[in-house]
């Protein structure tokens, strides 16, 4: 799958309303990595009032952690902060704190 963007010509201001009314002046969807085409480039005057955008349309699902890997690095980081603010007692502080909250350090997600 490829990504998509949009270029366009958007109004620059957004405390101010656009001369025709409309906030997108011109829009064209290209696959990622294209250039701005020629056609949006020849609408665009400098110091007009309106923008060259660019805009990614097509987004990669988001990949979440495992439960173990989350378990993993939530006591990892725990034993690191102990260990860094009690390092005599930090066992101690580390059994306290995972005993205290057993499902957060078994890598749950939050309610």
């Amino acid at each position: 799958m490829t990504d998509m963007v949009r270029w366009s010509i958007r109004w620059g201001n957004p405390m101010t309303a656009p001369p025709s009314g409309e906030r997108v002046k011109a829009a064209v969807l290209v696959p990622r990595g294209t250039k701005c085409p020629p056609e949006l480039l020849a609408q665009k005057i400098p110091g007009d009032g309106w923008a060259l955008c660019w805009e990614l349309i097509s987004q990669k699902p988001i990949r979440r952690w495992s439960q173990e890997a989350k378990a993993r690095v939530r006591q990892q980081n725990l034993r690191r902060r102990m260990e860094k603010k009690f390092p005599l007692f930090a066992e101690d502080f580390i059994a306290a704190e995972i005993a205290s909250r057993p499902d957060y350090f078994a890598g749950a997600y939050p309610k």
